[in-house]
């Protein structure tokens, strides 16, 4: 009887034993799973706090830099050149959009002559961004478009003053937008631009870049 009462014991024993195993991986999971969610909610926390504090702190060009300032001679010279002087301070706005002066295709105007990205030396780029905005400008009278479709075609390339015409040829963002959403197939980017925080919380379309005219009317503007 002894053994048998000693045989039972030690059953007893080896379950509290093994039970005692499964509540401490129990916890050890429950307490696992506790951190885990706490670095979720302190990663959700951090991204809140940057996007408000991109928000507060984003900002967009609204005068000319010294270094798109020192391209004012030149670029007053290819205006005239280009029969376009009305329009200097919108080209010297572009060019701040562009690049803000720095770099060597300041005018970002390679790609219109159907080179690579910025394989321009900075005087051709003043020359061929004239010659361009001239090009578009001319265009843009026989299309019955207005000057904002003009900016926007300097970004988007000509054929929006096709688009913009069709619609009548007065352009704003939504018709950039419209544009740019067709072109890009719905595709979407972050934007940390404060107008565009404004607008829609950060975003464009990935063709070009809807607020181009906006952004080049707001520095003509405070000129």
């Amino acid at each position: 009887m002894k053994k048998q009462t000693s045989k039972k014991s030690a059953g007893r024993t080896g379950r509290k034993a093994k039970r005692g195993r499964e509540g401490n991986q129990i916890r050890k999971l429950n307490l696992l799973l506790i951190l885990v969610a706490g670095i979720g909610l302190l990663l959700f926390t951090a991204v809140v706090l940057l996007r408000q504090r991109a928000t507060m702190t984003a900002s967009d060009p609204t005068s000319l830099s010294d270094a798109v300032l020192e391209y004012r001679d030149t670029v007053e010279f290819y205006a005239e050149k280009n029969d376009i002087t009305e329009y200097t301070e919108y080209l010297l706005a572009i060019m701040q959009v562009e690049t803000g002066g720095l770099g060597d295709d300041v005018m970002q105007s390679s790609e219109s002559l159907g080179l690579p990205p910025g394989s321009l030396d900075s005087e051709d780029s003043i020359a061929q961004g004239c010659s361009y905005f001239a090009e578009i400008l001319g265009d843009a009278e026989k299309k019955n478009c207005d000057l904002d479709a003009v900016i926007q075609a300097y970004n988007f390339g000509i054929d929006y003053l096709d688009f913009a015409a069709e619609r009548g040829g007065d352009s704003d963002l939504d018709m950039a937008t419209e544009f740019a959403e067709w072109k890009s197939g719905g595709e979407k980017t972050e934007y940390s631009s404060a107008l565009a925080l404004e607008v829609n919380g950060g975003w464009r379309y990935k063709y070009g870049n809807m607020f181009y005219a906006e952004l080049v009317k707001k520095i003509v503007e405070n000129l």
